[in-house]
């Protein structure tokens, strides 16, 4: 039951596909200008193949689709240094079961890292680690 779906049916539609044999239908979504989905009826579809048989179908434009998709904001990774103690290792993993994303500093790969997506830095406070904002290069 979905009681909150609009559904319409325009029965003079036809898209000029003459493969069609029986019912077609569109699909639209409000902020698309054409239709997302197309399908209906293709009997005997296969018999170019050999076997002809009834059938029904739909194609999806996934391009489309993904427009309407709300966009995500990409979450900042966090850069780790490379390599430091076991408390490190065991505090990115804390981290990552968080669903945070840690990279690590791998020697001879500095640059900028902003560009690899990272905002944060792990830094050592004595015995502690700590998150810092990640300073401009």
């Amino acid at each position: 039951e979905l009681p909150d779906l609009p559904l319409s049916f325009d029965f003079a539609d036809l898209r000029g596909y003459h493969y069609h044999s029986g019912a077609v239908f569109a699909a639209y979504s409000a902020g698309s200008p054409g239709a997302v989905a197309l399908g209906g009826r293709y009997d005997q579809v296969g018999r170019s193949f050999g076997r002809g048989r009834p059938a029904t179908g739909f194609s999806m434009d996934l391009r489309q689709i993904a427009r309407l998709a709300p966009q995500a904001v990409p979450k900042g990774a966090i850069l780790a240094p490379w390599p430091e103690d076991i408390s490190l290792h065991a505090e990115i993993e804390k981290l990552r079961s968080r669903g945070e994303t840690v990279m690590f500093a791998l020697p001879g790969h500095e640059g900028s890292w902003r560009e690899a997506g990272c905002d944060r830095i792990m830094t050592r406070r004595g015995a502690e680690w700590i998150i810092e904002t990640l300073k401009e290069d």
